[in-house]
């Protein structure tokens, strides 16, 4: 999983297209396609924040990004309104940016979410979700540049105050932790059950040396996010074939790295309880304030 969630000073540069499709990216992950199907109702009961934010910062497996995706997602809902707060404070209108986004339950390539993948015959490829989205369509050349300086700065201004980006104790307790999912993945156990899942994975069909080069290879035939459909027989038949080849072949390198990651998970928060602890505390008073500010309403819901 990748934490940064905001446009770098490339994709800044990349033009009017390019800086509306990435500030819409980052703020709702629909602007860039998602899975062929909505979000599905999830089982399970309630999980507090401070388990979310466990299961955001050091997830072992596709169930705790279930969970994470969820605070995820509020943040960008967040983000979301201050972004269009910080626009019409200045008399510009809010950005209408898409609403929604992928499915939530499937995981990502990193940690699938198996049971529901093989379930719904869903990888969770991605897709568009409709028409290219420009906001900026039926501007003239200075609207367009006003616009665009006016969303930058806002944009820079709300990645400060925003839910979880915002927090400097994010970015070192994931890197800890991803530094420990490379080690589990490079590990000789892990290496070993790929080798033998990469030459299943070859017999049918889709030849790969980890989960995410499956991905990989299979995103890479949905095609351009501008044309592709999500309820294409093409697109539909790559999430199956995907859904059943990761099932099939991968399922023991997945659970394998669950199991060996969960070992790990008790020793990473022992030490790092206190900057977990804060973190924690700070993400309460944080969902707290903004439910009563914007009325959105955050209930984590156990995959």
């Amino acid at each position: 999983m990748n934490v940064r969630r905001f446009p770098s000073s490339a994709e800044r540069g990349l033009g009017v297209v390019g800086v509306t499709l990435a500030l819409a990216c980052t703020l709702v992950l629909s602007a860039c396609g998602g899975s062929g199907s909505g979000a599905r109702d999830q089982s399970g009961g309630g999980t507090s924040i401070a388990d979310a934010v466990i299961a955001f910062v050091a997830p072992r497996d596709g169930a705790d990004t279930v969970i994470g995706a969820q605070l995820e997602q509020f943040a960008q809902t967040v983000q979301s309104r201050l972004l269009g707060d910080c626009m019409t404070s200045d008399g510009f209108a809010a950005p209408a940016l898409p609403t929604g986004g992928p499915p939530t339950d499937l995981g990502d390539q990193q940690f699938p979410n198996l049971p529901v993948i093989e379930a719904t015959h869903d990888l969770g490829l991605f897709t568009s979700s409709g028409p290219f989205f420009n906001p900026q369509q039926g501007m003239s050349a200075p609207e367009r540049k006003a616009w665009l300086a006016r969303i930058s700065r806002c944009f820079q201004k709300t990645q400060r105050q925003s839910l979880l980006f915002g927090s400097p104790k994010l970015g070192p307790l994931t890197g800890h932790w991803y530094a420990i999912v490379n080690q589990v993945s490079g590990s000789s156990q892990i290496k070993k059950l790929s080798k033998k899942a990469a030459k299943c994975s070859a017999a049918h069909g889709v030849p790969a040396t980890s989960v995410q080069s499956l991905y990989g290879r299979l995103q890479a035939k949905v095609g351009p996010l501008s044309s592709s459909n999500a309820n294409s027989t093409k697109v539909q038949a790559l999430q199956a074939k995907g859904a059943s080849v990761l099932a099939a072949c991968w399922t023991k390198v997945i659970n394998t790295t669950t199991d060996l990651l969960t070992g790990r998970r008790a020793t990473y928060l022992a030490q790092n309880a206190t900057a977990v602890s804060a973190l924690q505390s700070q993400i309460n008073r944080q969902v707290a304030a903004l439910q009563r500010q914007y009325g959105i309403k955050l209930t984590v819901v156990g995959s």
